[in-house]
């Protein structure tokens, strides 16, 4: 497989085409099986202070690493925000005045967001999707 085949599954695939494993933060995609995703571990969340984060009933936020592998190989990472007291996960803004995001990465999110509320999160965020350079 090559690394734009990876890149195009990860910004168009959906949650349900994923062998999800929310326990251990493992997500395996389920037409290559050696394509996967693993999300930190808990103790490794950092605190998030921006306020589109911070803004919801529960102000608690907290950025998450996700490790992207094929086989054994590393592909990518990506930083997230989990919002709302772990009530939904958003990519993280072009810059904390410019509340952009690319389609990709929100694609990202949904396939590793456990409440599906992405799109909900994205709205009370003020968060544009927006295919920027």
């Amino acid at each position: 497989m090559q690394l734009n085949d990876l890149k195009k599954i990860l910004a168009t695939s959906s949650q349900d085409e994923w062998i999800v494993d929310d326990e251990t933060g493992s997500f395996t995609y389920k037409n290559d099986l050696n394509l996967r995703i693993e999300r930190a571990e808990y103790d490794t969340y950092r605190n998030f202070d921006e306020p589109w984060a911070t803004k919801h009933p529960d102000s608690s936020s907290k950025a998450v690493e996700y490790t992207v592998k094929y086989g054994s190989s590393f592909i990518e990472r990506h930083t997230l925000v989990s919002v709302d007291g772990h009530r939904a996960t958003l990519p993280i803004p072009k810059s904390i005045n410019d509340l952009r995001v690319k389609p990709s990465e929100v694609n990202f999110a949904r396939i590793v967001d456990m409440g599906n509320r992405v799109e909900e999160y994205l709205r009370r965020s003020n968060i544009v999707v927006n295919d920027y350079e």
